[in-house]
């Protein structure tokens, strides 16, 4: 009666960890470990969006579902990876992530929003680094390409990060501004230049150039006549877009 009881036990324990682990294939565990980078910086946005008391895109309910499906995709990424370098990586995470949420969620405040940009620039590194590890493990061509289509759903979302930091006026320059404008450009040259590009991967990444020239004329710009809704929507265009693009790089044999 016990063994049955303890074969019982093991198998629920078997399939409630399956439920868990949605992630099926390294391509697919790329895809989402580059999304968290993303998402690190999206509510980064949404933070100084809330404490500018921006309601464009309900920043609010974007930020709280950010933060929920972060903390979803980690525990699936961590019962996905089996590697030590993988492991380590998402530890570090972890570790970042679980102190950093509280301050993410809480009341916006203006005098510390410096020093939770630098946090929330630690998360992205580690993230980064996580993505990086988990990548490594792909024998597939698209293993690259699918790493670097999705660091542009985190830069298109870093664009919006830093311009509402800059209205927002806390101190920053526009430094980090520019050169995360040069890394989106150069980035989407070299998926332009991928041979194994569909039509409809080329139509998706010249839809997004379309949507970037804002950007890049923005950047070039000396006005200080704000935009932050117009930047918010638009980030979150080219967001939308690019994570479409980075399935069909999943997609591709």
């Amino acid at each position: 009666m016990r063994s049955r009881l303890l074969v019982r036990l093991a198998l629920f324990i078997s399939l409630l960890s399956f439920a868990e682990a949605n992630i099926a294939t390294i391509n697919e565990a790329i895809d989402q470990a580059g999304r968290q980078r993303m998402l690190s910086q999206r509510m980064m946005k949404d933070y100084s969006m809330i404490g500018m008391s921006i309601k464009f895109g309900n920043p609010s309910k974007e930020l709280t579902s950010s933060a929920k499906l972060f903390d979803k995709t980690l525990d699936e990424l961590i019962a996905f990876s089996k590697d030590k370098a993988s492991k380590e990586a998402l530890a570090k995470v972890k570790k970042l992530w679980t102190p950093l949420k509280a301050k993410l969620l809480a009341p916006p405040d203006k005098d510390s929003a410096v020093e939770l940009f630098g946090e929330v620039e630690k998360l992205l590194e580690v993230s980064h680094k996580a993505t990086n590890a988990i990548a490594s493990n792909s024998k597939e061509s698209t293993g690259e390409i699918i790493n670097i289509s999705g660091r542009q759903r985190m830069l298109s979302q870093r664009l919006g990060s830093l311009y509402m930091l800059k209205v927002w006026g806390v101190g920053m320059d526009d430094t980090k501004l520019q050169e995360t404008i040069k890394e989106f450009e150069k980035a989407q040259t070299k998926l332009l230049a991928f041979p194994k590009n569909s039509k409809e991967i080329e139509s998706g990444l010249n839809a997004v150039k379309k949507d970037f020239m804002f950007f890049e004329v923005l950047g070039a710009s000396k006005s200080k006549k704000y935009i932050p809704s117009l930047i918010a929507r638009s980030s979150n265009k080219i967001t939308k877009k690019m994570n479409d693009v980075t399935k069909l790089y999943i997609d591709i044999k």
